[in-house]
């Protein structure tokens, strides 16, 4: 016999497996950006005058706050997954 709230927190783990596959998929376009760019550029040593002089660097900046700002929440789902799995 399923209880109502069994199913309840299947749907909650999957929808917190699908939340943490979209951050990650993010995050490899991130890391797929700041490697062309950087390759663009012609080097992967950014410094901080290299950061704040260009335009390319002003994308790095941007690409690297997302990228921690995505792997936060990919913790944070993971986390939660995982309670979720205790908890069942």
């Amino acid at each position: 016999m399923i209880l109502i709230g069994e199913t309840n927190l299947k749907e909650k783990i999957k929808d917190a497996l699908f939340k943490i596959s979209i951050f990650f998929l993010i995050e490899i376009i991130c890391l797929n950006l700041f490697l062309i760019i950087s390759g663009i550029t012609g080097s992967f040593e950014w410094s901080v005058e290299r950061l704040t002089s260009s335009i390319a660097g002003m994308i790095i900046q941007v690409i690297n706050l997302i990228s921690l700002i995505c792997g936060i929440i990919i913790v944070i789902y993971i986390i939660i997954a995982i309670i979720l799995l205790i908890k069942s």
